[in-house]
Order: C-alpha cells, then structure tokens, then sequence
C-alpha cells in the first residue's frame, strides 16, 4: 500500500506521514498478539473437553464396527472417525505450541523492524520540531511585539473613555440627588406610645391616609415609649444593665408585643423608609427617625457632643441628628420642665448642652431643629395665656412659676439657643405672628390650628386649652430653602391630632441649592 505518492518538503507534513505509518504498524502488532491469546483458548478448550470426553467414546466404540467412519457420540450425533494417532493430546498441544512459537518468532521480528522504524520517526520529528520551534518563536516575538503596541494604544483610548463615562455617571447622580433624592417634605409628631397609636385602627388609619396623601421624605417621631433592648438577663430595668438603644426590646413576653406590633409598622406601613430608632430603658420617652431609602445620608448621632462616639446615645433617647449634603437636620425631645426642682436641674443642663452643640454646628451646615421642645416661646403661642403663666407647685422662685414650657426660666434659656446657633422660629416667621397683649387677655383662636399640643382631658383646669411647643427652628441662611411650616391639627375636638395630645408639624422645602449664599439682613430686620 503506498500512503504517499507525492514529494512534500514540508516538514510538518513529513512528520505527520510518519506518524501515521507507525500508527498502522501498531494496529497489526496488536492483531498479531489478539491472534495468539486467541489459538492458546482454543488449545485450552480442546484439551478440556477430550478428557472429559475419553471415557464414552471407548465404551461406544467396542459396540461398534471397526471399520466404519463415523463415530456414535450422545444424541445420536454423527462425527467423522478420527485416528488414534491424531487423538493423541500431546500431538495436538504440539501443533499448537508450534504455532504460538511461530507467532512469537513473527512477532518479535516485526518488533525490530518496527523498533528502527520508530527511532529514526522519533529523531526526525526532533528535528524537525526542533526546527518548527525556532521558526515559531521568532513568529511569537513579532506578534508580541505587535500585540503589546496595539495593547498600549488600546488603554490609552480606554482611559480616555473611562474618565468621561465617571464624568457623565457623577453627572448624573448629581441630577439625580437634585430632584429625586433631595429632602422635600419633613414631618415632627409626638406619638405619646406608638403602639397604643397603633392599636386605635381607626386613628392609625386616618394617620396613615394622611401619610400617604403627603408622601413625606423623613417622619420624626417623639415620645414612641419602647424600651430599649437589655444586652445581658435582668429583671428589673436597672441603670447598670448594657442596652442596645437603637432596637427594641423583645426579651420577655410583656415586650415581645410592642416588638410584634412595631416589626409589623415597619415591614407594612413604612416599608419604604430606614428607621433609627434612640431609646430608654422603660417605656417612657424615646425617639423614631423614618428616612425614604432613597434619601442618601452621611451620619446619624445620638448625643448633643462631638467629642463622644456618635453611637451613644443618650439614656432617655431625647437626641437623634442626622447628616444630610446641605444640612443637619436635629429632632429632640426635650425634658418637660416640670413642678419641681429637679425638673428644673434636668431641663437645665439640656438646655445648656444644646446650647453649646448648635453653637458648634453654626460653622459647619444649616441647621434644622425640630420635634417637641417643650417650649411656647411667647405668650401668643398658649390658648389661655393669663392662666398658663400664674400656675405653680409649692414656692418656687419666680423665674419658675407657670404652667412648664413658658416659664421666664425656659423662654430665657431657648433664647440663648436661637442666639448661639443663629436659628429662627421659621413657623412665627412665615405667619408673620405678632404678640399683642389686648388678644392675649381673651380666650381667642382657640380651635384654629395654631397651637400644636391641647389637653387631652375634658374637664379641669386644663380643658380646651392649647400651647404650640412643636416647633422647626431653621438656621437663618436656611430660611430661603423652606417654602412653607404648617401645623396640621386644629380644633378643641382634636381633629387630625390622631389620638395624640399632640398633631403633626410639616416643614416643605424647595429644591436646596447649597451654593445660594442670600444676604440675610432682612431676616434680622423681620
């Protein structure tokens, strides 16, 4: 068989004839060893069923004539007569040893020949491969070469690409902070409980209708009364127990239900909105700040003092301030005045201490400050204003004598703070109110929504009487930025107050831009 009947000087060529010559060689070595196993089975069974088979046939054979050619085997099966000489087992494994041996020898001589074959195929191919190898590596070179000056001029471009994809996607997302994720709308309301708020379902839903019709961007809310998570096993609610105050309390049965009730809150009605939550130890003050998810911040801290960690909190979670772009945005609940002494010592140092953080945030952003601060900051702001201002406890001084939230004691100490933090009421600044003591000796206004807190009780001294202490004070550089401060409840029925002794606050803004530097002379002048 010729396999090639062409002269090709190609060496790849050459070496791959050659490999498919040893290629058929192999297969025949193979059938030549198939071949061999296969006369030595043979040989086996044969030797195997004449024994077995030697002492029938001389039975039957004696009962028979000699002369005939045919032997009577079982089932009357007829073979032709064999000669004794032929029968012989050492004769027939003769004739097969002698052919295996001839295989061997054929075999063995193939091998040789073959052997030579594959040697001289293998120098060739290292040759030739040798040769193939220089010629390609030399081709590899240049190619690299090439590839690495296309690489270069393909990163460059990239680079200039790449920095002008950053520059449109930061121009982007500035956009887009611009009119989808900016504040618009804020929300203060003391909730006096959350969870009895909640379970007055025909409250919860007119609060929720409300809610929703408004779509307000961040919800601060005051006095929600959860107790703080205990870190370690007690069963009283002592000092000294470690408290996650930024999560609820769910450690025994009595606190598993306002958990319950809260998760559930959270999950349904606010499920859009991240919440932060500063906590006492008992069900008793507290704070909630609800935030749309799509609102970015920079920092959330829970005291009124940069030189503490911003994770803690204060222990009756009166302080939650959250960090925006254009400004900080501060909700407390600050300490009732109370009737007596150490009341006044709490308020005080509150007070105090506030004054000295928004001091320090003056240089720093705008600054709103908003929730119940428990402050009527004149008399225009309380229904009965007579009434209010001579109601006391036991001798106390006069800087203390009247009804908490419009001593002289606490309206001195707010004005401190409007001062030291350059801020302004931005609700009697927008409705332009004006004290006028003739008004203030009459029982007028009383069910126009001006006050934001009324006695919840239908009888006493305090019946039908009102007080705005609900406030968002704004620094004056920022008063540019609102549009709008309504105060949402109205009437001595309550209306819109949502079972609360308290109705919400809203604040509205325009579109902030933080690089609107408006005099603010006239504000002052106002």
């Amino acid at each position: 068989m010729v396999l090639f009947t062409k002269k090709n000087d190609n060496p790849l060529m050459k070496i791959n004839n050659l490999k498919l010559i040893v290629f058929y060689k192999k297969i025949d070595y193979i059938y030549k060893i198939y071949q061999k196993q296969f006369l030595l089975n043979i040989s086996n069974n044969y030797s195997k069923s004449k024994m077995s088979n030697q002492n029938t046939d001389k039975k039957r054979y004696n009962c028979i004539n000699e002369n005939e050619s045919y032997v009577i085997k079982k089932k009357t099966k007829l073979i032709p007569k064999i000669n004794r000489e032929n029968l012989n087992q050492n004769n027939i494994n003769h004739y097969f040893s002698s052919k295996i041996k001839e295989t061997d020898q054929n075999l063995n001589d193939d091998i040789k020949s073959k052997g030579s074959h594959i040697d001289t195929i293998n120098k060739t191919d290292i040759s030739y491969t040798k040769i193939i190898e220089k010629e390609n590596f030399k081709d590899i070179q240049d190619k690299r070469k090439e590839h690495l000056d296309v690489t270069e001029n393909i990163s460059k471009i990239n680079l200039i690409d790449t920095k002008n994809i950053i520059k449109t996607f930061s121009e982007e997302n500035n956009s887009k902070d611009c009119h989808i994720n900016k504040v618009q709308i804020i929300v203060t309301w003391n909730m006096n409980s959350i969870t009895v708020r909640y379970k007055n379902k025909e409250k919860w839903k007119e609060f929720m209708n409300f809610f929703n019709k408004i779509n307000a961007d961040i919800l601060c809310f005051q006095e929600v009364r959860l107790p703080a998570l205990n870190l370690s096993d007690c069963k009283n609610n002592n000092d000294n127990v470690m408290r996650d105050r930024s999560k609820v309390k769910n450690t025994d049965q009595k606190s598993l239900v306002d958990f319950q009730i809260m998760d559930t809150i959270l999950k349904n009605d606010f499920k859009n909105y991240n919440a932060y939550f500063s906590l006492a130890n008992i069900k008793y003050s507290g704070q909630l700040v609800l935030i749309k998810k799509t609102i970015q911040l920079k920092s959330v801290r829970y005291n009124l003092s940069f030189n503490l960690d911003s994770n803690i909190h204060h222990d009756e979670g009166r302080v939650i301030l959250v960090e925006f772009s254009d400004f900080f945005l501060l909700s407390t609940y600050t300490p009732n005045n109370g009737f007596d002494y150490t009341k006044f010592e709490r308020r005080r140092l509150f007070d105090e201490e506030l004054e000295k953080f928004v001091a320090s945030l003056k240089n720093k952003k705008p600054l709103i400050w908003t929730g119940d601060l428990n402050i009527a900051p004149e008399d225009i702001d309380l229904s009965h204003p007579a009434e209010f201002r001579r109601m006391k406890k036991n001798d106390v001084p006069k800087e203390f004598i009247g009804q908490p939230g419009c001593t002289d004691f606490e309206r001195k100490n707010f004005k401190k703070i409007l001062s030291s933090g350059d801020l302004v009421d931005s609700y009697r600044y927008f409705q332009n109110l004006k004290s006028n003591k003739e008004d203030n000796k009459n029982k007028l206004n009383i069910n126009e929504n001006i006050y934001t807190w009324r006695c919840p009780f239908r009888i006493g001294k305090l019946c039908n009487k009102a007080m705005r202490i609900d406030h968002f004070i704004v620094s004056k550089n920022f008063l540019k930025n609102i549009e709008k401060v309504e105060i949402h409840g109205y009437s001595v029925f309550h209306n819109n107050f949502y079972g609360s002794d308290h109705c919400p606050v809203i604040l509205y803004l325009k579109n902030i831009d933080k690089h609107d530097n408006t005099d603010n002379k006239f504000i002052q002048q106002k």
